[in-house]
């Protein structure tokens, strides 16, 4: 069986990390976000991933080249221009000749449930499409899925304003689809989820909404990916450091993940954040909720809290970042 990951986009909300990393290769637990979707789906038994990228992408098929990948082939297929989800999906499959029934994720997304379980309920349902859906304390920020008592979705809800969604079940980015669905899918640049699901669901056509229980994330935000490093780093019960890092012995470190040859130096202190590469938090600084891009300086003394920092960035010794706070790559503050 076959997976299309949908990894074409620019990743605007992730900025300033994504403008000097593809969004799919951003860390998570010290692995780019793409290395999880690959296992996942490898340990699942799906023989081949199909990345629909766009132009320009470089970084990515360098880091995840076509061929055999401990038993999961990985294959490229690279947009001529912007489609969206559905005209990607379109041009995956008749450029990767994939055949009979696959898989559509969005490659923005941490996902770790049960797939065969999903596959064989679609399979009991005979279900043309399955869409994965997750139970969300905040349904407002996603595409909200309204489920009848056999698992049909009956309704879609883009976005409900707070209060007012229909169901807590979101669309999760992981999706069955029937061979023949391709043909459905409107010509030109369009999403499916605008497109072929509402038409499916309006039709009275069998689309099954299957919810899982396991950890989901969408990465979308760097709010969301800082959320989902500390579900995983509280989930491994300790602060996740990769190979190379460095943390003096009175300096404290919780709730975070530290990526190869980043250091923290005596006295400072480093909570709920990400570090990527080669990160410097000297003497006596405070980190605190925030994302630091690779080779990031922080300086003696200096406060940084709920902050985003992209690559090179540095903030001066004694210096404090309010939060929310965006520094672009290479930026000086204080």
């Amino acid at each position: 069986m076959d997976a299309i990951i949908l990894v074409g986009g620019q990743g605007a909300r992730l900025r300033p990390l994504t403008l000097t990393r593809h969004k799919s290769l951003i860390p998570v637990a010290n692995r780019p976000a793409l290395d999880h979707l690959l296992n996942w789906l490898g340990g699942h038994g799906i023989e081949r991933a199909v990345l629909a990228m766009g132009q320009r992408q470089d970084d990515l098929v360098k880091a995840y080249p076509e061929g055999d990948r401990g038993g999961l082939t990985i294959a490229h297929v690279v947009e001529r221009e912007r489609l969206e989800s559905g005209g990607a999906i379109r041009n995956a499959v008749r450029a990767a000749e994939v055949e009979g029934r696959f898989l559509v994720l969005n490659g923005d997304v941490y996902v770790d449930f049960d797939l065969g379980a999903a596959l064989q309920a679609h399979d009991e349902a005979s279900a043309r499409l399955t869409l994965a859906l997750c139970q969300v304390a905040n349904p407002s920020a996603f595409g909200v899925a309204v489920v009848d008592g056999a698992s049909r979705i009956t309704g879609f809800v883009e976005k409900p304003p707070p209060g007012t969604a229909p169901s807590d079940l979101v669309n999760a980015g992981v999706w069955v689809f029937e061979p023949d669905l391709v043909g459905e899918i409107p010509p030109g640049a369009v999403r499916v989820e605008e497109t072929l699901f509402p038409s499916l669901v309006g039709r009275g056509e069998n689309v099954l909404g299957y919810h899982f229980e396991g950890l989901w994330a969408d990465l979308g935000t760097p709010g969301r990916y800082l959320e989902l490093s500390r579900a995983l780093v509280k989930r491994s019960g300790a602060p996740l450091l990769a190979g190379g890092a460095v943390v003096a012995e009175d300096a404290s470190v919780e709730g975070t993940a530290l990526a190869a040859d980043s250091v923290v130096g005596p006295g400072a202190s480093v909570t709920g954040s990400v570090l990527w590469e080669d990160v410097r938090v000297e003497a006596r600084a405070q980190v605190r909720d925030s994302v630091l891009a690779d080779g990031v300086t922080i300086g003696a003394g200096a406060v940084v809290r709920g902050a985003v920092l992209g690559r090179g960035a540095s903030v001066a010794a004694g210096a404090r970042l309010r939060p929310g706070e965006i520094v672009e790559p290479g930026e000086r503050r204080g």
